[in-house]
Protein backbone atom coordinates (compact mmCIF):
# COMPACT_ATOMS: atom_id res chain seq x y z
CA UNK A 1 0.00 0.00 0.00
CA UNK A 2 2.98 2.28 0.62
CA UNK A 3 3.63 2.21 -3.74
CA UNK A 4 0.31 3.88 -4.08
CA UNK A 5 0.49 6.47 -6.79
CA UNK A 6 1.66 10.12 -5.70
CA UNK A 7 -0.66 11.23 -8.80
CA UNK A 8 -3.59 9.43 -7.28
CA UNK A 9 -3.01 10.93 -4.17
CA UNK A 10 -3.20 14.62 -5.32
CA UNK A 11 -5.93 13.91 -7.78
CA UNK A 12 -8.00 12.55 -4.39
CA UNK A 13 -6.65 15.48 -2.46
CA UNK A 14 -8.12 18.09 -5.01
CA UNK A 15 -11.42 16.08 -5.47
CA UNK A 16 -11.73 16.24 -2.00
CA UNK A 17 -10.95 20.37 -1.46
CA UNK A 18 -13.14 20.64 -4.58
CA UNK A 19 -15.88 18.97 -3.19
CA UNK A 20 -16.17 21.25 -0.08
CA UNK A 21 -15.60 24.80 -1.50
CA UNK A 22 -18.33 23.53 -3.88
CA UNK A 23 -20.51 22.63 -0.87
CA UNK A 24 -19.41 25.41 1.15
CA UNK A 25 -18.56 24.08 4.41
CA UNK A 26 -14.56 24.34 3.93
CA UNK A 27 -13.04 26.40 6.92
CA UNK A 28 -9.27 27.44 7.21
CA UNK A 29 -6.61 25.20 8.58
CA UNK A 30 -4.92 25.73 11.91
CA UNK A 31 -1.15 26.25 11.01
CA UNK A 32 1.38 25.11 13.66
CA UNK A 33 4.59 26.43 13.94
CA UNK A 34 5.93 26.26 17.45
CA UNK A 35 4.59 24.40 21.15
CA UNK A 36 3.38 21.06 22.26
CA UNK A 37 1.49 19.12 19.88
CA UNK A 38 0.79 15.30 19.34
CA UNK A 39 0.57 14.83 16.34
CA UNK A 40 -0.55 11.26 16.64
CA UNK A 41 -2.80 11.32 19.31
CA UNK A 42 -4.71 7.69 19.66
CA UNK A 43 -8.15 6.70 20.49
CA UNK A 44 -10.54 4.04 20.45
CA UNK A 45 -14.75 4.33 20.13
CA UNK A 46 -15.97 0.96 21.73
CA UNK A 47 -19.96 1.93 21.12
CA UNK A 48 -18.49 1.55 17.04
CA UNK A 49 -15.31 -0.68 17.48
CA UNK A 50 -13.27 2.24 15.68
CA UNK A 51 -9.50 3.25 16.00
CA UNK A 52 -9.44 6.75 15.77
CA UNK A 53 -6.00 9.51 14.53
CA UNK A 54 -6.15 13.04 15.76
CA UNK A 55 -4.19 15.70 16.45
CA UNK A 56 -3.52 17.55 20.03
CA UNK A 57 -2.90 20.73 20.16
CA UNK A 58 -1.83 21.33 23.80
CA UNK A 59 -2.11 25.64 23.73
CA UNK A 60 -5.69 25.46 23.12
CA UNK A 61 -6.36 21.74 24.70
CA UNK A 62 -8.43 20.73 21.34
CA UNK A 63 -8.48 17.28 19.90
CA UNK A 64 -9.02 18.17 16.21
CA UNK A 65 -8.98 16.48 12.32
CA UNK A 66 -5.32 16.05 10.58
CA UNK A 67 -7.10 17.41 7.64
CA UNK A 68 -7.78 20.58 9.45
CA UNK A 69 -3.96 21.26 10.01
CA UNK A 70 -0.79 22.61 8.39
CA UNK A 71 2.53 22.17 10.56
CA UNK A 72 5.31 24.79 9.59
CA UNK A 73 8.71 23.55 9.90
CA UNK A 74 10.07 26.66 9.13
CA UNK A 75 13.36 27.79 9.15
CA UNK A 76 13.95 27.89 13.28
CA UNK A 77 13.86 24.14 12.76
CA UNK A 78 16.77 23.73 10.12
CA UNK A 79 20.07 22.07 11.69
CA UNK A 80 23.39 21.80 9.56
CA UNK A 81 24.52 18.21 9.34
CA UNK A 82 28.15 17.86 8.57
CA UNK A 83 27.82 14.35 7.21
CA UNK A 84 24.75 11.69 6.53
CA UNK A 85 23.59 9.06 8.58
CA UNK A 86 22.15 6.46 6.71
CA UNK A 87 18.03 6.30 7.76
CA UNK A 88 18.43 8.99 9.26
CA UNK A 89 19.51 12.77 7.68
CA UNK A 90 21.60 13.97 5.07
CA UNK A 91 24.62 15.99 5.19
CA UNK A 92 23.74 19.94 4.78
CA UNK A 93 20.65 21.31 5.92
CA UNK A 94 17.75 19.14 7.18
CA UNK A 95 14.67 20.19 9.34
CA UNK A 96 14.68 19.06 12.41
CA UNK A 97 11.44 18.82 15.17
CA UNK A 98 13.34 17.94 18.66
CA UNK A 99 12.58 15.49 20.90
CA UNK A 100 13.51 18.20 23.58
CA UNK A 101 10.91 21.02 23.85
CA UNK A 102 12.78 24.04 22.56
CA UNK A 103 10.92 27.94 21.97
CA UNK A 104 9.85 28.50 18.53
CA UNK A 105 9.71 25.19 17.31
CA UNK A 106 7.24 22.56 16.92
CA UNK A 107 7.69 19.73 19.53
CA UNK A 108 5.97 16.92 18.20
CA UNK A 109 4.66 13.68 19.85
CA UNK A 110 2.33 11.01 20.07
CA UNK A 111 -0.08 9.93 23.13
CA UNK A 112 -2.69 6.39 23.58
CA UNK A 113 -4.50 8.69 26.21
CA UNK A 114 -7.82 8.16 23.98
CA UNK A 115 -7.68 3.99 24.24
CA UNK A 116 -6.49 1.87 27.22
CA UNK A 117 -3.43 0.06 25.87
CA UNK A 118 -4.37 -3.15 27.95
CA UNK A 119 -6.96 -3.86 25.86
CA UNK A 120 -4.51 -4.06 22.79
CA UNK A 121 -1.83 -5.95 24.11
CA UNK A 122 0.13 -2.92 25.11
CA UNK A 123 0.35 -1.58 21.69
CA UNK A 124 -0.99 -0.58 18.51
CA UNK A 125 0.40 0.51 15.15
CA UNK A 126 0.47 3.34 13.00
CA UNK A 127 1.13 2.11 9.62
CA UNK A 128 2.31 4.68 6.84
CA UNK A 129 0.26 3.52 3.85
CA UNK A 130 1.72 6.58 1.56
CA UNK A 131 3.27 9.58 1.39
CA UNK A 132 4.28 12.00 -0.97
CA UNK A 133 7.41 14.44 -1.18
CA UNK A 134 9.84 17.01 -2.91
CA UNK A 135 12.04 15.50 -5.07
CA UNK A 136 15.01 13.96 -2.91
CA UNK A 137 12.75 14.38 0.52
CA UNK A 138 12.45 11.88 3.28
CA UNK A 139 10.94 11.99 6.77
CA UNK A 140 12.97 10.26 9.72
CA UNK A 141 11.41 9.73 12.94
CA UNK A 142 14.12 8.21 15.74
CA UNK A 143 14.39 8.09 19.50
CA UNK A 144 17.76 10.15 20.20
CA UNK A 145 18.51 8.37 23.48
CA UNK A 146 18.19 4.89 22.04
CA UNK A 147 19.17 5.34 18.17
CA UNK A 148 15.83 3.29 17.42
CA UNK A 149 14.14 4.32 13.83
CA UNK A 150 10.42 4.48 14.41
CA UNK A 151 9.75 5.20 11.43
CA UNK A 152 11.24 6.28 8.05
CA UNK A 153 9.35 7.02 4.26
CA UNK A 154 12.33 4.97 2.51
CA UNK A 155 11.59 0.93 2.63
CA UNK A 156 14.92 0.22 2.58
CA UNK A 157 15.05 1.81 5.94
CA UNK A 158 11.87 0.61 7.73
CA UNK A 159 8.78 -1.11 6.78
CA UNK A 160 6.38 1.65 7.27
CA UNK A 161 4.63 0.84 10.84
CA UNK A 162 5.22 2.24 14.09
CA UNK A 163 4.37 0.05 17.13
CA UNK A 164 3.07 2.51 19.57
CA UNK A 165 2.87 1.72 23.43
CA UNK A 166 4.31 4.96 25.21
CA UNK A 167 1.15 6.62 26.60
CA UNK A 168 2.87 10.13 25.82
CA UNK A 169 6.17 10.03 23.70
CA UNK A 170 8.21 12.73 22.08
CA UNK A 171 10.61 11.31 18.86
CA UNK A 172 12.65 13.01 16.65
CA UNK A 173 11.38 13.91 13.04
CA UNK A 174 13.59 14.89 10.31
CA UNK A 175 13.32 15.94 6.70
CA UNK A 176 15.49 16.02 4.49
CA UNK A 177 14.35 18.73 1.68
CA UNK A 178 12.09 21.66 1.93
CA UNK A 179 9.06 21.62 0.03
CA UNK A 180 5.68 19.86 1.01
CA UNK A 181 5.36 16.72 2.47
CA UNK A 182 2.35 14.61 3.00
CA UNK A 183 1.80 11.43 5.27
CA UNK A 184 -1.15 9.11 5.19
CA UNK A 185 -1.63 6.81 8.60
CA UNK A 186 -4.25 4.37 9.31
CA UNK A 187 -3.86 3.14 12.52
CA UNK A 188 -4.40 -0.79 13.35
CA UNK A 189 -5.03 -3.21 16.84
CA UNK A 190 -6.22 -5.94 17.90
CA UNK A 191 -8.78 -5.55 20.73
CA UNK A 192 -9.32 -7.74 23.52
CA UNK A 193 -12.82 -8.22 22.66
CA UNK A 194 -13.80 -6.30 19.63
CA UNK A 195 -10.72 -8.60 17.82
CA UNK A 196 -8.80 -6.77 14.83
CA UNK A 197 -10.01 -2.72 14.10
CA UNK A 198 -8.93 0.06 12.47
CA UNK A 199 -9.28 3.78 11.89
CA UNK A 200 -9.88 5.70 8.39
CA UNK A 201 -6.57 6.41 6.53
CA UNK A 202 -5.68 10.21 7.37
CA UNK A 203 -3.31 12.45 5.85
CA UNK A 204 -0.98 15.03 7.60
CA UNK A 205 0.42 17.93 5.99
CA UNK A 206 3.97 19.23 6.67
CA UNK A 207 5.35 22.70 5.00
CA UNK A 208 8.95 22.96 5.55
CA UNK A 209 11.26 25.50 4.21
Amino acid sequence: MRNLAKSSIVAGAIGAVAALLFSGTAQAATTVSSGHVDVLALAYDDTANKLDLNVKLYATGQIVEPADVIFDVHSAHQVTQANATACRWDAGTNWVLPRLETTGKIWAGWNTEGLNRADFGGSVTVDLLSYTAPTGGQVSVYDAATGVTRLHTDPACDDGTIAVSESHHHPTWVFTEPGTYTLTFQLTGTHVTDGAVTSDPVTYTFDVG
